[in-house]
Protein backbone atom coordinates (compact mmCIF):
# COMPACT_ATOMS: atom_id res chain seq x y z
CA UNK A 1 0.00 0.00 0.00
CA UNK A 2 1.44 3.79 -0.36
CA UNK A 3 2.66 5.94 2.07
CA UNK A 4 -0.13 8.77 2.05
CA UNK A 5 0.44 12.60 2.74
CA UNK A 6 -0.77 15.59 2.59
CA UNK A 7 -0.11 18.53 0.49
CA UNK A 8 0.47 21.98 2.11
CA UNK A 9 -1.33 24.59 0.93
CA UNK A 10 -3.77 26.02 3.08
CA UNK A 11 -5.84 23.72 5.96
CA UNK A 12 -8.74 25.82 6.54
CA UNK A 13 -7.14 29.03 7.67
CA UNK A 14 -4.03 30.23 6.18
CA UNK A 15 -1.55 28.44 8.54
CA UNK A 16 1.89 28.20 8.87
CA UNK A 17 4.20 25.34 7.76
CA UNK A 18 4.76 24.49 11.51
CA UNK A 19 1.24 24.17 12.21
CA UNK A 20 0.21 22.19 9.01
CA UNK A 21 2.48 19.81 9.61
CA UNK A 22 1.04 19.31 13.14
CA UNK A 23 -2.08 19.35 11.67
CA UNK A 24 -1.13 16.40 9.07
CA UNK A 25 0.38 14.67 11.87
CA UNK A 26 -2.49 14.66 13.80
CA UNK A 27 -4.55 13.20 10.99
CA UNK A 28 -2.70 10.05 10.44
CA UNK A 29 -1.10 11.36 7.37
CA UNK A 30 2.12 9.28 7.18
CA UNK A 31 3.70 11.98 4.20
CA UNK A 32 3.89 15.86 3.59
CA UNK A 33 4.46 17.59 0.37
CA UNK A 34 5.23 21.33 0.06
CA UNK A 35 5.74 24.19 -2.67
CA UNK A 36 9.45 25.61 -2.83
CA UNK A 37 7.98 28.89 -3.13
CA UNK A 38 6.37 31.54 -0.83
CA UNK A 39 3.10 30.93 -1.79
CA UNK A 40 0.67 33.34 -2.36
CA UNK A 41 0.23 36.23 -0.01
CA UNK A 42 -2.88 35.58 1.45
CA UNK A 43 -4.19 32.44 0.06
CA UNK A 44 -1.17 29.85 0.53
CA UNK A 45 2.03 28.76 1.82
CA UNK A 46 4.96 27.26 0.69
CA UNK A 47 8.61 27.32 1.65
CA UNK A 48 11.12 29.46 -0.38
CA UNK A 49 14.80 28.13 -1.01
CA UNK A 50 15.93 31.50 -1.65
CA UNK A 51 14.88 32.81 2.16
CA UNK A 52 15.71 29.32 4.38
CA UNK A 53 19.31 29.61 5.68
CA UNK A 54 21.75 26.57 6.58
CA UNK A 55 20.18 27.00 9.93
CA UNK A 56 16.89 26.87 8.87
CA UNK A 57 17.29 23.90 6.89
CA UNK A 58 18.51 22.13 9.42
CA UNK A 59 15.79 23.00 11.61
CA UNK A 60 13.10 22.08 8.95
CA UNK A 61 14.96 18.69 8.45
CA UNK A 62 14.20 18.00 11.86
CA UNK A 63 10.74 18.92 11.76
CA UNK A 64 10.07 16.64 8.85
CA UNK A 65 11.34 13.58 10.53
CA UNK A 66 8.78 12.18 11.80
CA UNK A 67 7.03 11.88 8.51
CA UNK A 68 7.69 8.83 6.47
CA UNK A 69 8.36 10.69 3.07
CA UNK A 70 8.60 14.17 2.26
CA UNK A 71 8.08 15.63 -1.29
CA UNK A 72 9.43 18.55 -2.64
CA UNK A 73 7.18 20.39 -5.48
CA UNK A 74 9.56 22.46 -7.85
CA UNK A 75 7.88 26.43 -8.52
CA UNK A 76 5.18 26.14 -10.83
CA UNK A 77 6.92 28.80 -13.12
CA UNK A 78 10.18 25.66 -13.90
CA UNK A 79 8.81 23.39 -16.29
CA UNK A 80 11.05 21.47 -18.27
CA UNK A 81 10.36 21.98 -22.06
CA UNK A 82 12.68 20.66 -24.90
CA UNK A 83 13.66 24.10 -26.50
CA UNK A 84 15.16 25.29 -22.72
CA UNK A 85 15.89 22.32 -20.88
CA UNK A 86 19.45 22.80 -20.14
CA UNK A 87 18.28 26.46 -18.89
CA UNK A 88 14.93 25.16 -17.12
CA UNK A 89 17.59 22.28 -15.40
CA UNK A 90 19.61 25.14 -14.30
CA UNK A 91 16.85 27.01 -12.80
CA UNK A 92 16.17 23.62 -10.78
CA UNK A 93 19.49 23.35 -9.52
CA UNK A 94 18.47 25.49 -6.13
CA UNK A 95 15.59 23.67 -5.25
CA UNK A 96 17.18 20.21 -6.07
CA UNK A 97 19.87 21.21 -3.67
CA UNK A 98 17.21 22.48 -1.08
CA UNK A 99 15.34 19.47 -1.30
CA UNK A 100 18.52 17.74 -0.43
CA UNK A 101 19.07 19.49 2.14
CA UNK A 102 15.47 19.21 3.83
CA UNK A 103 15.38 15.05 3.34
CA UNK A 104 12.97 14.89 0.73
CA UNK A 105 12.92 11.64 -0.45
CA UNK A 106 10.63 12.85 -3.61
CA UNK A 107 10.96 15.89 -5.82
CA UNK A 108 8.18 16.63 -8.38
CA UNK A 109 8.52 19.15 -11.74
CA UNK A 110 6.20 19.91 -14.08
CA UNK A 111 7.93 18.89 -17.69
CA UNK A 112 6.37 18.99 -20.91
CA UNK A 113 8.09 16.05 -23.21
CA UNK A 114 7.11 16.22 -27.04
CA UNK A 115 4.92 13.29 -28.40
CA UNK A 116 6.73 10.39 -29.52
CA UNK A 117 4.37 9.82 -32.61
CA UNK A 118 4.41 13.53 -33.67
CA UNK A 119 8.38 14.02 -32.93
CA UNK A 120 10.29 10.45 -33.13
CA UNK A 121 13.21 11.48 -32.01
CA UNK A 122 12.78 14.31 -29.33
CA UNK A 123 12.01 12.55 -26.69
CA UNK A 124 15.38 10.74 -26.84
CA UNK A 125 17.08 14.13 -26.89
CA UNK A 126 16.62 14.28 -23.76
CA UNK A 127 18.11 10.95 -22.38
CA UNK A 128 21.80 12.62 -21.58
CA UNK A 129 20.62 15.26 -19.76
CA UNK A 130 18.39 13.18 -18.12
CA UNK A 131 20.59 11.14 -17.04
CA UNK A 132 22.69 14.21 -15.05
CA UNK A 133 19.74 14.75 -13.64
CA UNK A 134 19.56 11.30 -12.12
CA UNK A 135 22.66 11.21 -11.19
CA UNK A 136 22.42 14.85 -9.13
CA UNK A 137 19.17 13.87 -7.61
CA UNK A 138 20.51 10.22 -6.29
CA UNK A 139 23.80 12.42 -4.59
CA UNK A 140 21.22 14.33 -2.83
CA UNK A 141 19.61 10.81 -1.93
CA UNK A 142 15.93 11.66 -3.57
CA UNK A 143 13.86 10.82 -6.79
CA UNK A 144 12.88 13.48 -9.36
CA UNK A 145 8.93 12.52 -10.35
CA UNK A 146 8.25 14.33 -13.63
CA UNK A 147 4.79 15.42 -13.72
CA UNK A 148 3.68 15.16 -17.24
CA UNK A 149 0.49 14.45 -18.87
CA UNK A 150 2.25 12.67 -22.06
CA UNK A 151 5.32 11.29 -23.04
CA UNK A 152 5.40 8.70 -20.50
CA UNK A 153 6.65 6.04 -22.99
CA UNK A 154 10.13 8.17 -23.21
CA UNK A 155 10.66 8.36 -19.47
CA UNK A 156 9.75 4.56 -18.97
CA UNK A 157 12.46 4.35 -22.44
CA UNK A 158 14.93 5.94 -20.34
CA UNK A 159 15.14 3.06 -17.63
CA UNK A 160 16.55 5.90 -14.66
CA UNK A 161 16.29 4.48 -11.48
CA UNK A 162 16.32 8.51 -9.96
CA UNK A 163 14.35 9.66 -12.33
CA UNK A 164 10.31 8.83 -13.50
CA UNK A 165 6.97 9.94 -13.16
CA UNK A 166 4.75 11.41 -10.99
CA UNK A 167 1.51 10.77 -12.17
CA UNK A 168 -1.40 13.63 -11.51
CA UNK A 169 -4.77 11.21 -12.16
CA UNK A 170 -6.74 14.35 -11.68
CA UNK A 171 -5.02 16.79 -14.30
CA UNK A 172 -5.63 13.51 -16.51
CA UNK A 173 -9.10 13.69 -16.66
CA UNK A 174 -9.19 17.60 -17.56
CA UNK A 175 -10.79 18.24 -21.10
CA UNK A 176 -6.96 19.26 -22.34
CA UNK A 177 -6.18 15.91 -21.45
CA UNK A 178 -8.69 13.56 -21.64
CA UNK A 179 -7.64 12.22 -25.10
CA UNK A 180 -4.17 11.28 -24.11
CA UNK A 181 -5.88 9.37 -21.43
CA UNK A 182 -7.86 7.66 -24.17
CA UNK A 183 -4.92 6.87 -26.29
CA UNK A 184 -3.27 5.18 -23.26
CA UNK A 185 -6.17 2.86 -22.71
CA UNK A 186 -7.29 4.73 -19.41
CA UNK A 187 -5.51 4.45 -16.28
CA UNK A 188 -5.10 1.05 -15.38
CA UNK A 189 -2.97 0.27 -18.40
CA UNK A 190 -1.17 3.36 -18.07
CA UNK A 191 0.02 2.37 -14.68
CA UNK A 192 0.89 -0.81 -15.56
CA UNK A 193 2.50 0.15 -18.33
CA UNK A 194 4.80 2.72 -16.46
CA UNK A 195 6.00 -0.10 -13.51
CA UNK A 196 8.89 1.03 -11.97
CA UNK A 197 9.05 4.58 -13.53
CA UNK A 198 5.95 5.43 -11.84
CA UNK A 199 7.61 6.67 -8.57
CA UNK A 200 4.89 8.74 -6.93
CA UNK A 201 1.48 10.12 -7.78
CA UNK A 202 -0.74 13.13 -6.93
CA UNK A 203 -4.30 12.62 -6.04
CA UNK A 204 -7.30 13.93 -6.19
CA UNK A 205 -10.90 14.46 -7.82
CA UNK A 206 -12.23 16.14 -10.80
CA UNK A 207 -16.21 17.24 -10.80
CA UNK A 208 -16.31 18.87 -14.46
CA UNK A 209 -13.72 20.96 -15.42
CA UNK A 210 -12.95 22.31 -11.65
CA UNK A 211 -10.23 19.42 -10.29
CA UNK A 212 -8.58 19.19 -6.52
CA UNK A 213 -11.83 18.71 -5.27
CA UNK A 214 -12.59 16.02 -2.33
CA UNK A 215 -12.03 12.71 -3.34
CA UNK A 216 -15.16 10.41 -3.68
CA UNK A 217 -16.68 13.45 -5.17
CA UNK A 218 -16.10 13.24 -8.78
CA UNK A 219 -15.51 11.05 -11.58
CA UNK A 220 -12.00 9.96 -11.13
CA UNK A 221 -12.01 6.23 -10.99
CA UNK A 222 -10.11 5.00 -7.88
CA UNK A 223 -10.74 1.52 -7.86
CA UNK A 224 -9.08 1.48 -11.85
CA UNK A 225 -6.50 3.39 -10.00
CA UNK A 226 -6.22 1.10 -6.67
CA UNK A 227 -6.10 -2.25 -8.90
CA UNK A 228 -3.44 -0.88 -10.62
CA UNK A 229 -1.46 -0.41 -7.93
CA UNK A 230 -2.13 -3.59 -6.56
CA UNK A 231 -0.67 -5.23 -9.60
CA UNK A 232 2.37 -3.14 -9.42
CA UNK A 233 2.79 -4.53 -5.88
CA UNK A 234 3.11 -0.29 -5.56
CA UNK A 235 4.70 0.83 -2.30
CA UNK A 236 5.98 4.24 -2.96
CA UNK A 237 3.95 7.69 -2.11
CA UNK A 238 1.14 9.52 -2.97
CA UNK A 239 0.30 13.16 -1.96
CA UNK A 240 -3.43 14.27 -1.58
CA UNK A 241 -3.27 17.72 -3.20
CA UNK A 242 -6.75 18.89 -2.52
CA UNK A 243 -7.30 23.11 -2.92
CA UNK A 244 -8.35 24.20 0.46
CA UNK A 245 -10.63 26.83 -1.09
CA UNK A 246 -12.82 23.53 -2.31
CA UNK A 247 -12.07 20.86 0.43
CA UNK A 248 -12.46 21.50 3.95
CA UNK A 249 -10.01 20.26 6.85
CA UNK A 250 -12.73 17.31 7.27
CA UNK A 251 -12.96 16.70 3.47
CA UNK A 252 -9.05 16.61 3.77
CA UNK A 253 -9.44 13.76 6.26
CA UNK A 254 -12.27 11.80 4.43
CA UNK A 255 -10.09 11.99 1.42
CA UNK A 256 -7.58 10.26 3.25
CA UNK A 257 -10.33 7.45 4.71
CA UNK A 258 -11.66 6.75 0.89
CA UNK A 259 -7.92 6.36 -0.95
CA UNK A 260 -6.75 4.00 1.91
CA UNK A 261 -10.21 2.06 1.25
CA UNK A 262 -9.90 1.83 -1.80
CA UNK A 263 -5.89 0.98 -1.74
CA UNK A 264 -6.76 -1.75 0.84
CA UNK A 265 -6.59 -5.24 -0.20
CA UNK A 266 -9.94 -5.91 0.33
CA UNK A 267 -10.71 -3.36 -1.90
CA UNK A 268 -13.25 -0.61 -1.30
CA UNK A 269 -15.20 -0.69 2.38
Amino acid sequence: MPTIGNMLWRIGALLGIGEQLAWSRDAGFEGVGFHASAGVAGQWRGIDPGHCTAADRQRLRGELADFAFVEVHAPLGITLRDASLRTDLTALGPTLAFAGDVGARVLTVHATLPAKRDCPDAPDAWLDLMRELAARAAAAQLTVGLEITDGFDAVVGWGLPSVGVTLDVGHMLLPAYRHILSRNGGFGPLIRRLGNSLVHLHLHDVAGTTDHVEIGTGTVPFGEIAEALRHLAYRRSATLELNPDRVSPEGIRRSADRIRAWLHPAGPV
